[in-house]
């Protein structure tokens, strides 16, 4: 008996060994984990799926974060270890221990878009089930397009319903008949009789900043009052008009270009999310006098590079080549090997100082975008209006219509940049036609045929993408005449937008 005794009491001493033991055997994954499993050549796939099955313990501060990639881990792993836990292990938990769940942070990615307009681009989020869309008004400006982006094959139009430049907001209706899963982020409760948002609490934000994936930021509060929250997540032009949310997932603030009278200085800071309720409120009410947006889908950017190999480096570029005047406007067409040279060249043989603007837009521009761009920088003081580019009889419709502002003693003029797929100028079209105006005369449209020679070095230079990918489609507008609308008057392409498949 007293042999069996012992032998229980031991096995009772053993077994919190053995529990211990287990724990440490399996215990939570940190990022030294995934350093070493990265380092191991396992697959992105192969990390992602551990780290979905796995108790984790990953530090996602900035400067952990940061770091990871100098040590090989790629941009989807970072992805994956945030959302395994969006808030981190020490996030505190407030409103009974209430946290959000991975599927309620996933809907949160799902209502943050891209905001496209002539003068830029930046963050937007869907707020509301009807279509609304909070996002910078500086984004906006005095744009005639407005169209948001859910990912790299989705944009649709949008309407700009109410707009306010002190609190730089900006509300947009779009219609989600196009996408039926777009999330919906949960704006704070002004009736709750709880803060929304309390100094030292983790708070994160999703940013879409043009041509990248949705991002993930997080940091903590240090500072709130009734207009402005104050964080130390850095923000910068990309991610204006996005959410900020805290521990629970609801939207407490929006990032936006703030005017000194409000943040102290002129500075992209967070909008307290109370600010915008009366604008909100103002765009419900236009919403019930206004027609809803139209459903269908814009064209967007080729996914597949551009093969930069295959663009020859002639020591002499000749660029005027590729350009002529219209009217009032010199005119650029703008092909792969056309931009390469001008990233590449020292010197351009051309003195003309317009060249010097398309700096600002190197990320644009950039050669390996399998898109023709044609940029038509004003000659005089005219400020440039609309183009219209015409396969044949038919019109079609840009990937992304742009103005770049050109500052003179005098005044400040526009440039157009309008991005279009690479075969728009095609030899199949027969008759390439453009047409551009002014902001002067808007009615008046400046044309010309393109010559033939410019026609087929754009077809020749184009050719290696068409061989490796095929041509792409072209989004078409309806013949002039075939409609009781007249497609010169401004925006009215969007609504026309008629897709046809190539043969």
């Amino acid at each position: 008996m007293k042999v069996f005794a012992l032998l229980v009491i031991n096995l009772l001493l053993l077994i919190p060994a053995l529990s211990a033991h287990a724990q440490e055997t399996n215990p939570k994954l940190t990022n030294e984990d995934v350093v070493k499993m990265v380092q191991a050549g396992l697959s992105a796939d192969q990390i992602m799926s551990k780290i979905k099955k796995s108790e984790t313990d990953f530090d996602t501060s900035p400067s952990a974060l940061v770091a990871l990639p100098k040590r090989g881990v790629p941009n989807e792993i970072l992805l994956a270890m945030l959302e395994s836990d969006p808030l981190g292990s020490n996030t505190p938990l407030r409103k009974n221990g209430k946290r959000m769940t991975a599927a309620e942070f996933q809907e949160l990615r799902a209502s943050v878009l891209t905001v496209w307009s002539e003068v830029g681009s930046g963050t937007g989020f869907i707020f509301d089930e009807a279509g609304l869309v909070l996002t910078s008004n500086h984004v906006i400006g005095s744009s005639k397009y407005i169209a948001v982006q859910f990912d790299r094959k989705r944009k649709i139009p949008a309407k700009l319903l109410a707009s306010d430049r002190e609190t730089d907001v900006a509300v947009l209706w779009v219609n989600l008949a196009m996408i039926p899963d777009a999330g919906v982020a949960r704006l704070a409760d002004p009736e709750s009789n709880e803060r929304s948002i309390a100094e030292g609490e983790r708070v994160f934000t999703i940013g879409s900043p043009l041509h990248d994936r949705k991002v993930f930021t997080a940091g903590v509060a240090s500072k709130v009052d009734s207009r402005v929250i104050v964080c130390d997540i850095n923000l910068d032009s990309n991610d204006s008009g996005g959410p900020l949310f805290n521990s629970l997932g609801e939207t407490v603030g929006m990032t936006t270009f703030l005017p000194p009278e409000i943040a102290g200085r002129a500075t992209y800071a967070t909008l307290r999310i109370e600010q915008t309720y009366p604008l909100i409120e103002q765009a419900r009410r236009k919403m019930n006098r206004t027609s809803s947006p139209v459903a269908s889908f814009l064209p967007v950017d080729p996914q597949e590079p551009f093969p930069l190999e295959t663009i020859k480096t002639a020591k002499q570029f000749d660029m005027t080549r590729y350009s002529f005047d219209v009217g009032d406007f010199s005119v650029l067409v703008m092909t792969p090997a056309v931009r390469y040279r001008l990233a590449t060249a020292t010197q351009i043989s051309s003195d003309d100082k317009r060249l010097e603007e398309l700096k600002k837009l190197r990320g644009y521009v950039r050669a390996d975008r399998p898109v023709l761009f044609i940029y038509a920088a004003p000659l005089s003081n005219e400020s440039f209006h609309e183009m219209h580019l015409f396969c044949g009889e038919r019109e079609v419709v840009p990937i992304h219509p742009a103005k770049l502002g050109f500052v003179t003693a005098q005044d400040v003029t526009f440039g157009g940049i309008y991005a279009y797929p690479p075969n728009a100028i095609s030899s199949d079209c027969g008759t390439v036609k453009l047409e551009i105006s002014s902001e002067r005369t808007p009615q008046r449209m400046r044309t010309t045929d393109l010559d033939r020679k410019v026609i087929a070095r754009v077809d020749e230079e184009f050719m290696p993408y068409y061989q490796k990918y095929g041509r792409p489609s072209l989004a078409l507008l309806e013949p002039r005449g075939s409609s009781d609308t007249t497609l010169t008057k401004s925006n009215k392409w969007m609504e026309f937008s008629k897709p046809r498949k190539q043969k």
